[in-house]
């Protein structure tokens, strides 16, 4: 990896901007985008999880393959926004396409809430690698009232006059259904429904919403079992599940809690 880090860094001295981005392009499956530089950034050590070791979101995990495989394929598909509860594998298996899709032209661009309005640059980069499909992702999404980054992303994801690359699209996590709060915060608006109609303005252009929902009690204990035994714990079965029972009263029974539990066990 560092061998490869220096190769780029010299090519980097006597090449153009496109062709080291196109090498980049080339090397690595998946980027950090830094706004304020408006340049990418490799990522080293690409996730490694497996797709069929997420457990519980059978139905989340085939609606984003179907869509991230026809998106590879050349189609135009929708953007997406992932849901729900915290801790039920949402940015897990947005970032576990990476190795379901590995040796495809699909690669994985993230963008923090606060570069959004950069956006529009990255978008040029994106138009001049067309043999590339990149998935522009972006984890934790919500809004409060008054954020501009809110109608920047509204913005953004239409394209204004600039239509945007058809070899891209925007996938996204939320604990928020709406992105925003339920309930608005101002008590003077003259027409509180011209504020939901702009909050389900933005909601509308993710044309794909998978939610993702509590686990329950059985799902959390396959979830449990799964982990020990890929970690090696040497405990009976009904002391396990006594002890995950325990731990779910005080951390619930999400998959990133039960992942938690089994770290836990490996401790003396």
């Amino acid at each position: 990896m560092a061998h490869r880090a220096r190769k780029i860094s010299i090519f980097s001295e006597i090449l153009s901007g496109d062709a080291i981005i196109k090498i980049m392009f080339n090397k690595s499956q998946a980027f950090i985008w830094n706004g304020k530089e408006k340049q990418l950034k490799p990522v080293i050590r690409i996730p490694t999880q497996k797709i069929d070791e997420l457990y519980g979101i059978e139905e989340q995990k085939k609606l984003l393959i179907e869509n991230t495989k026809a998106f590879i394929e050349g189609k135009r598909v929708n953007n997406v926004l992932l849901w729900g509860e915290r801790g039920t594998g949402k940015t897990t298996l947005i970032k576990s396409l990476l190795n379901y899709f590995k040796d495809t032209p699909l690669r994985m661009i993230q963008v923090l809430k606060s570069d959004i309005i950069t956006i529009s640059y990255l978008y040029d980069i994106i138009y001049e690698n067309p043999q590339f499909r990149c998935i522009i992702f972006i984890d934790d999404l919500s809004f409060n009232e008054n954020e501009e980054e809110f109608r920047d992303l509204k913005l953004i994801m239409d394209g204004g006059l600039e239509e945007f690359p058809e070899n891209s699209v925007i996938y996204a996590t939320s604990n928020r259904r709406t992105l925003m709060p339920a309930v608005s915060q101002s008590d003077n608006e003259l027409f509180p429904e011209d504020t939901l109609q702009e909050r389900a303005s933005l909601i509308e252009r993710f044309g794909l919403r998978i939610g993702f929902y509590r686990f329950s009690e059985e799902q959390y204990l396959e979830i449990v079992k799964h982990y020990a035994s890929k970690n090696g714990i040497s405990l009976s079965q009904n002391e396990l599940i006594k002890k995950a029972h325990e731990w779910a009263l005080v951390h619930g029974t999400t998959g990133r809690s039960a992942y938690q539990f089994v770290l836990s066990l490996q401790i003396p």
